[in-house]
């Protein structure tokens, strides 16, 4: 099922596109990302910058 994700670490998720309505994100008023994971994982984007997770595998 199509879901939409916060990737600014507030962990939010919505069924419809929107923006992230937590205040004390880094994301806040940032529109959501399109996710479509079946097992809550939000395909690993969740809280991640692009690069973020190569750039920890390689040190």
């Amino acid at each position: 099922m199509t879901h939409y994700i916060c990737t600014g670490g507030c962990g939010g998720v919505s069924e419809e596109i929107g923006t992230c309505q937590t205040e004390t994100c880094d994301n806040w008023g940032e529109p959501l990302e399109e996710c479509n994971c079946t097992d809550g994982t939000h395909q690993n984007k969740e809280g991640e910058e692009e690069g973020e997770e190569k750039e920890a595998k390689e040190e």
